[in-house]
């Protein structure tokens, strides 16, 4: 007779039967889950040392293409500036390492750099339009009356720091510089003389991007500085796109786009020395829109003396 502790045993049995088949069965495929996720952390690894790999060859690829770039440019744009002054102005949210390449560039070249400006961006906000019109106000014989804000400041400005003849800065152009100095502009004079040649650093694409609007603003100041210089060139460095840049609204524009030259490759070693033949392109009556986007060509035509 099967009594009640025999069905307890049973099913004491019964469950023992199915623990130890659990373990079992958990670590039979515990063990060929850990192999297989073995193998494929091995693969992983792999293919993420493949990407490594890669990834350092490209970068010794792209150091190798900047400094080959940099050596040739340098080659072939010596003397192509020779006793030039040139005034470097960046405009707000240029970047200080380009403006510094350009700077160098510029020596390289055999030019002067006679100034390098900053612009506030305290000049393209209509909020602030009363400050900016006082002080350019002593100097309103360089505007018209009717003219925009942004192209009196450039008009000015233009008259404090360019000329088309090589000449020593006079008591005006050192009145305006002094007077603008710290309120619309940063200053700093490298020489006493007045550039023929201006090179203007502008920002790269933003996000959210500058309103176009405030691009138009832009222009109408490099414009106005354009005026007064035997050249001028807009350095942008916007190798990772031109939408929402100074560059891109000169392009557009029918005035800029046939008085003004532009670069849009500024941040890259052969964009510096694409910006110098450009400037020396302009000296010489002639000008272009050189780079990647809707640009004229790479670079000048050479040579270029």
């Amino acid at each position: 007779m099967i009594n009640f502790r025999y069905h307890i045993v049973s099913l004491m049995a019964v469950f023992l039967a199915l623990a130890v088949g659990i373990t079992l069965g958990v670590t039979l495929v515990s063990g060929e889950a850990n192999k297989g996720l073995a193998a494929q952390a091995e693969q992983d690894r792999r293919q993420v040392q493949l990407y490594r790999d890669q990834l350092s060859r490209q970068q010794k690829l792209d150091d190798y293409r900047d400094a080959y770039a940099t050596a040739v440019g340098k080659q072939v744009t010596a003397g192509m500036l020779s006793g030039t002054p040139v005034a470097v102005i960046a405009m707000p949210n240029a970047p200080r390492a380009t403006v510094r390449d350009i700077q160098q560039a510029v020596t390289d070249a055999g030019g002067t750099v006679a100034s390098t400006t900053t612009i506030n961006a305290e000049v393209f906000d209509t909020e602030r339009n009363a400050d900016v019109l006082d002080a350019v106000a002593p100097f309103s014989r360089f505007y018209q009356p009717d003219d925009s804000t942004q192209t009196k400041v450039g008009s000015v400005l233009g008259r404090a720091l360019l000329g088309r003849n090589d000449e020593v800065a006079d008591k005006t152009a050192t009145d305006i510089g002094d007077a603008l100095n710290g309120k619309v502009i940063k200053l700093d004079r490298s020489s006493e003389q007045t550039a023929r040649l201006a090179i203007v650093v502008t920002a790269p694409t933003s996000d959210p991007p500058v309103g176009a609007q405030t691009l138009d603003r832009h222009l109408q100041l490099e414009l106005a500085v354009a005026e007064r210089a035997g050249g001028t060139v807009l350095a942008g460095p916007n190798s990772t796109g031109t939408e929402g840049t100074d560059v891109a609204t000169a392009r557009a524009d029918a005035d800029a786009r046939t008085e003004l030259s532009s670069v849009d490759v500024a941040d890259l070693p052969s964009g510096v020395s694409t910006v110098v033949m450009a400037g020396r392109e302009q000296l010489n009556g002639d000008q272009g829109h050189y780079g990647a986007a809707n640009a004229d060509a790479p670079a000048p035509e050479l040579p270029l003396r």
